[in-house]
């Protein structure tokens, strides 16, 4: 969304916010190419618990349309402001306690699925609020950059009766088991085991929604020149190594996210898979070439633009880079190195993915990968230098 790490943005963990002058953020890069930029959702630049009840105004960050909702059925925002105003039956049936509320806690094993509409959950606002955007509101511009912030799939874990019913029955793959350097699950199989088919129906609902959606402008015949972009800010354990929800963790459930681009008159080609290796900083660069804008020198991510849109294949970084408050990874095709700095000093680990994608044996102390340990650690210890290196201009010098 910024082109930038963590450690240049000053985000670096949850309850850190993006300055709101921040030249990079996503809309003031594409409204400087003459696009009105449309915000629908999640957004997640500011700190959002008791959002409602603090006075100062929102920053919109650039968009020019901005309908706000970070987290569904707690705050008074506009996915709430919708169904309060246009379906208020289901108001109380879509509440949910705010997220520091104490009847919160607990919530990665407490499930309920709802006897309602899906279009009238988060993901279906999303999906209806795009599509008046799109087709009810007049002639639209010629350009427009449009970003729908879907909360699901994410706790709590509620879908309505239509997302559950595939998995309702299903038989659920069993979580990868915790290691023995690791604490033990703290949720019992039973429920780890429906953690996973609620969280699966969660994603069905976004399925739904962007189906809606895709529907809607392929009617329009609008679907092959609209640039998609289907992507997540991060994944979920689901029981995995014992643990749910994000973490911190460097595990590949987290960090290996969906990037989908579809647009067969942009990208002129049939359907292909790039398996080269690219970082989520990479993202807002590519956009940008894709749609020739120019790409401001600040930001840190690569444009593969060209590689595309050519014939040439991506062949991607040599490795990955990812950084948050107190750890950093450094991952390449076949190791995986991690970096953790406690009250206990530094923690070293490493995975050999290609032998163990799973990442259940750490390496780091075993004699026969000190060599690999020392290369990625000098690798990973030169990414994080350049990723601290300031991105904003100095206004003086002395």
């Amino acid at each position: 969304m910024t082109g930038c790490y963590p450690t240049q943005t000053g985000v670096l963990n949850n309850g850190q916010e993006l300055a709101p002058d921040f030249p990079s953020a996503v809309a003031r890069c594409f409204g400087n190419g003459g696009y009105r930029t449309v915000q629908i959702g999640k957004l997640h630049f500011q700190n959002h618990e008791d959002h409602d009840l603090d006075p100062r105004g929102q920053d919109a960050f650039g968009f020019d349309v901005f309908q706000l909702s970070e987290e569904p059925g707690c705050y008074e925002d506009a996915y709430r402001t919708w169904l309060r105003g246009e379906h208020p039956e289901w108001v109380e049936t879509f509440t949910v306690p705010r997220p520091a509320s104490p009847a919160r806690h607990g919530e990665s094993q407490n499930f309920r699925v709802l006897e309602a509409p899906w279009q009238y959950s988060h993901s279906g606002w999303v999906a209806e609020q795009a599509e008046r955007y799109l087709y009810s509101w007049g002639k639209r511009p010629e350009r427009q950059f449009l970003h729908l912030g879907f909360y699901a799939p994410h706790p709590p874990l509620n879908p309505t009766r239509e997302m559950f019913a595939p998995y309702e029955r299903a038989e659920i793959p069993p979580p990868i088991p915790p290691t023995q350097t690791r604490m033990p699950s703290v949720l019992e199989p039973a429920v780890l085991r429906e953690y996973r088919r609620h969280f699966a129906a969660m994603v069905t609902g976004v399925d739904l929604a962007v189906g809606q959606l895709l529907e809607r402008l392929e009617q329009e015949g609008e679907l092959d020149d609209t640039l998609i972009i289907f992507s997540s800010d991060h994944g979920d354990l689901c029981g995995d190594h014992g643990g749910v929800s994000k973490g911190p963790s460097w595990y590949e459930g987290i960090m290996r996210l969906p990037l989908i681009l579809h647009w067969p008159k942009g990208l002129g080609r049939e359907g292909r898979v790039v398996d080269g290796l690219v970082e989520m900083v990479d993202l807002l660069p590519t956009l940008l070439g894709l749609c020739h804008l120019p790409v401001p020198p600040m930001i840190s991510g690569r444009d593969w633009s060209a590689s595309l849109e050519g014939d040439s294949p991506l062949v991607g970084r040599e490795d990955l880079f990812a950084v948050a408050d107190g750890s950093f990874m450094l991952r390449t095709r076949d190791h995986k190195y991690l970096r953790y700095l406690g009250r206990e000093g530094v923690r070293e680990v490493l995975y050999h993915l290609a032998d163990d994608p799973d990442e259940i044996r750490d390496r780091a102390a075993e004699p026969g990968y000190r060599e690999e340990l020392n290369e990625l650690r000098s690798r990973a210890l030169t990414r994080w230098q350049n990723a601290a290196r300031p991105v904003t201009p100095r206004r003086l010098r002395f």
